[in-house]
């Protein structure tokens, strides 16, 4: 699905929650941006925050990619947000290089939209997040409904959010319709029950880990380009 929609011109929306970073899946995320794969990126202060913050101090929420707490590790997110608020941007910290990795690098080096719906528990939060309920709504209203597919991943609030915002169905350029492909991930079966049950109905689930579905799709996305790639070359 996702090599035909590249194929096509269509707009993959992802919609992510920051389990993605706190896992090895941060690294196939970072892959799918650069190779095209995401039109629009929908989140929330943490995923950009534990992903600015695992670049620079290698850590996410104070913890080490091995699991363990890291000596100061509770304020580490902050010195990233204030990092960044400093800035003035992601991008501008992107560009005077603060920021030299991770999603949000990806994002901003391949100019790919991403929109950050805040909430009253967040810190900082960094300057893209948007703290008005209604007007990060209407910022993600803006990427669902050109969604020509939408992937969410670990995450039980915006997936619903968007969920309630995408058309059921697609029109292709030929003018036929086609169910719009929701694929929703997460470990709990809840999230997944709860968005059908709010209306979302063509949506697919799929209960496991964020990193293991991260993984296993990069790995099969891989090979459909490389026997695309060898059948255009015998051809």
């Amino acid at each position: 699905l996702l090599v035909d929609e590249r194929a096509r011109g269509g707009y993959i929306t992802w919609i992510a929650g920051p389990a993605l970073v706190h896992s090895r899946a941060r690294a196939d995320m970072i892959w799918f941006v650069e190779q095209g794969f995401v039109q629009a990126f929908l989140a929330g202060n943490a995923v950009a925050v534990h992903d600015i913050e695992a670049n620079m101090f290698g850590t996410t929420l104070g913890m080490t990619a091995t699991g363990q707490p890291s000596r100061g590790g509770h304020g580490v997110h902050m010195r990233a947000i204030n990092r960044v608020r400093a800035a003035g941007s992601i991008p501008a910290a992107v560009a005077e290089g603060a920021i030299t990795g991770g999603i949000m690098h990806a994002l901003v080096k391949k100019a790919v939209p991403f929109v950050l719906c805040g909430s009253i528990r967040d810190d900082g939060p960094l300057p893209e997040v948007i703290t008005d309920a209604v007007a990060a709504q209407d910022a993600m209203r803006r990427h669902a409904v050109k969604a020509t597919m939408a992937i969410m991943i670990a995450t039980a609030l915006h997936a619903i959010a968007t969920g309630n915002m995408l058309p059921a169905f697609v029109q292709d350029p030929d003018g036929s319709l086609r169910e719009l492909p929701t694929i929703c991930v997460d470990s709990s079966e809840f999230v997944v029950s709860k968005l059908k049950d709010r209306g979302t109905h063509q949506a697919f689930g799929v209960v496991t880990n964020a990193q293991d579905f991260l993984h296993i799709l990069r790995l099969f996305v891989e090979r459909a380009l490389d026997a695309g790639a060898r059948a255009g070359g015998a051809a």
